[in-house]
């Protein structure tokens, strides 16, 4: 009895041990990774060997910079443009033409951007001294003016004409002044027409108008614009 147990035992462990290697072999099957294929190899094509020269360029010749040097030399300099300053005072432009009586010498001056151009000899009013006050006094006016219409023959009995904005604003104030201090009549008009014509004959004549001889007068008329500014001093 003991003997048969023993068999049957000596059976059962025979069949365990059996199984366990059964198990065991079918774990490590399962558990086994399967690694895939290394890909393939890529050869890239040989690098191409140079065997020519290559042609670095080369900097400028001395004789390229010196030439540079020269112009970069003659070229000026910048001038700045500086923004006007506060308080600064502008000088006016000359005016591009100016006529310039002076009474006391007779004399008509023509300046050109400042610069005098031409002298003529003149005749004036026949009561010269003195600004003109009103009409009737024979006085040639005094004062800044400009030339407002140029009268060309046939527009003037004189020839050729210049026709000045007398009365400007200082004579009205002294005109009103004199008729407000009773040195002169209300009746009296300020006066008007003043010119600077021609028919200039040498002496004092006209009525307050300023006379050239005509060929003087024809050079001035063609060289003057109308807008002309006319000093005339005493």
């Amino acid at each position: 009895m003991n003997g048969k147990f023993s068999i049957n035992r000596f059976r059962l462990g025979q069949t365990k041990f059996l199984l366990l290697s059964v198990f065991l072999l079918l774990g490590s099957l399962s558990c086994r990774q399967v690694v895939p294929p290394p890909p393939p190899v890529t050869r890239l094509p040989p690098v191409p060997i140079i065997t020519e020269r290559l042609m670095i360029p080369s900097g400028p010749s001395e004789e390229d910079t010196n030439k540079t040097a020269r112009v970069i030399l003659d070229i000026p300099p910048p001038v700045p443009v500086l923004p006007p300053m506060e308080g600064e005072v502008r000088v006016p432009l000359p005016e591009p033409w100016k006529i310039v009586v002076k009474k006391g010498q007779r004399k008509l001056y023509l300046y050109q951007q400042g610069e005098l151009f031409k002298m003529f000899p003149v005749d004036l009013g026949g009561n010269p001294k003195g600004p003109k006050i009103c009409q009737g006094d024979l006085r040639t006016p005094e004062g800044e003016y400009r030339v407002i219409e140029k009268k060309d023959r046939g527009q003037t009995r004189f020839y050729q004409a210049f026709l000045l904005n007398y009365p400007n604003d200082e004579d009205r104030v002294r005109y009103e002044l004199a008729v407000r201090n009773g040195l002169l009549p209300k009746d009296i008009g300020i006066g008007g027409l003043i010119e600077i014509h021609g028919e200039g004959v040498g002496v004092d004549w006209t009525k307050g108008c300023i006379a050239l001889n005509n060929p003087h007068m024809k050079e001035l008329f063609n060289q003057i614009p109308v807008g002309t500014p006319v000093r005339i001093e005493p």
